[in-house]
């Protein structure tokens, strides 16, 4: 069984090389963290949570440039999560726009980054 959480995060980016606006702008994000849970190995969902808002509160109102490497796209945001988390092992990490109904997910099962 996954076990997930979601935190939402306002961050500003700016993105040059043709994908995207070279000036500074903002976005609201979503992003999912899975973990494996089950009845015999559970998960307690205050630890979850308190290890999402770690993050959320790492990302949310910065300026994702000044995070990151290379250019802060939704991916990017994906393995910054996956890189930080310090909760349970994830099984799958999602970030989305919800206003554009776009986003990107990894999923350990099929991992191929």
């Amino acid at each position: 069984m996954l076990l997930h959480t979601t935190f939402t995060f306002e961050a500003s980016h700016s993105l040059v090389a043709g994908i995207g606006q070279e000036q500074v702008h903002g976005h609201s994000y979503w992003a999912r963290v899975w973990v494996l849970s089950s009845p015999e190995r559970i998960t307690p969902l205050p630890s979850l949570e308190a290890h999402a808002r770690t993050l959320q509160q790492q990302l949310d109102h910065r300026h994702l440039n000044d995070l990151m490497e290379g250019p802060p796209t939704m991916e990017a945001l994906v393995q910054h999560i996956r890189q930080h988390w310090t909760g349970p092992a994830l099984a799958r990490v999602a970030v989305w726009r919800e206003s554009l109904g776009c986003g990107v997910e990894w999923d350990a099962a099929r991992d191929s980054d």
